[in-house]
């Protein structure tokens, strides 16, 4: 286990941290022979920008899918390692199955936590941070999601339309090979140029 990082092992008393200190729950389902969730302690959670992350913005809490069953259950957890960011109710917003390379990791921190502060109405928090992303990690394969979740975030900020569609033309521009390039809900596509 890395010391640098403090987890707790109990959902409610990660649950009253994430009250107390109003940062979500990022939960990691581990098991015993697991090789992904031994590569995360020898390799990412060792990151200094990856504990430093995780520290400043998240209560750690690790369950153990075999043993823990009520947490495993209540999040139709199965798989190992897998992630889940929580709200301080235990709602999750976010998942993600299997080994996390250190900038993924860092990427997923912050696409799960603005995708736990948007249906707070923390918009302006949450697109700082998808910015963040966006520009930390433009190439990256989940950045196309981001450019999304950033799109929503500003339109549920401004109720603007119009720039709705010009975020998502410029998402279709940027990531045209993407799965969120495909979700264009309206009858005509958007120019290329």
């Amino acid at each position: 286990m890395n010391a640098s990082l403090l987890w707790l092992h109990d959902l409610d008393a990660a649950l009253a941290e994430a009250r107390r200190t109003r940062r979500p729950v990022w939960l990691m389902f581990e098991r015993e022979g697991c090789a992904g969730c031994a590569k995360m302690e020898a390799n990412t959670y060792r990151d200094p920008q990856v504990r430093a992350e995780l520290t400043e913005a998240f209560v750690l809490l690790r369950q153990n899918i075999r043993r823990d069953r009520l947490v495993r259950s209540r999040y139709a957890a199965v798989w190992t390692p897998s992630f889940y960011v929580l709200d301080a109710r235990g709602t999750a917003h976010h998942v993600e199955l299997g080994y996390l390379p250190p900038e993924d990791l860092r990427l997923v921190l912050r696409l799960g936590r603005a995708k736990e502060l948007v249906p707070r109405g923390r918009y302006t928090e949450a697109i700082a941070l998808l910015e963040d992303a966006l520009t930390r990690f433009p190439t990256h394969p989940m950045a196309a999601q981001v450019m999304l979740w950033w799109a929503m975030a500003r339109y549920l900020t401004s109720g603007d339309g119009r720039q709705l569609r010009e975020d998502l033309a410029a998402l279709r521009r940027r990531y045209p090979d993407s799965a969120e390039a495909r979700r264009w809900p309206w009858n005509d596509l958007p120019t290329t140029a």
